[in-house]
């Protein structure tokens, strides 16, 4: 009699350690979720900024200077152009990781943006050592590629449904869906 029970005990305490760790697994889940979350906003904030900046660069007459001393030819005669370009680009990559809609093609552009500010500068790109840090640039480039396809949560998109709104497999929903995530 005692073995029924004691199987019967063994059986529950097996489910009760399941629904546990199924719990865990849910709230570790849930927590990496917040993170990512938070990595995307606060780099959204800081590209934000750095968009901010280059209209406040241009404001004071000060981006042609940043731009043409890269000391590329292209570059020093189209400054107006590529300045803007960046800034636009910097900007509204930033508002959206921010806001947490469009994250993807965001986080891509962000990641193009980076990658060609490193290619092009370089060390030392405005004639004086470590103005553009090989580094860091690259490394933002690369935290940008990872964002693009990290889980979104905590955003615009999210708190409206938007990818939930587009539920069937036609391939504009496909697009739209990937596009909002």
């Amino acid at each position: 009699m005692s073995s029924r029970y004691g199987g019967l005990s063994a059986l529950w305490r097996s489910n009760a350690n399941e629904t546990a760790s199924a719990t865990a697994t849910a709230q570790s889940g849930a927590t990496s979720l917040r993170l990512v979350s938070a990595a995307r906003i606060l780099f959204g904030a800081i590209f934000l900024f750095d968009g901010c900046l280059k209209w406040y660069l241009l404001q004071q007459g000060q981006l042609q200077g940043v731009v043409q001393g890269f000391g590329i030819d292209s570059l020093s005669a189209n400054w107006l152009l590529v300045g803007v370009v960046v800034g636009i680009g910097e900007t509204a990559a930033g508002a959206a990781l921010l806001l947490g809609i469009f994250q993807r093609p965001a986080a891509l552009s962000a990641a193009a943006i980076m990658g060609l500010i490193w290619a092009v500068g370089g060390y030392g790109g405005w004639g004086q050592p470590g103005y553009t840090d090989p580094g860091g640039d690259l490394m933002l480039a690369l935290v940008f590629v990872v964002l693009a396809f990290a889980p979104t949560a905590y955003g615009v998109a999210s708190r409206l449904g938007l990818r939930e709104r587009w539920g069937s497999s036609s391939l504009t929903d496909r697009a739209l869906r990937l596009l909002v995530a």
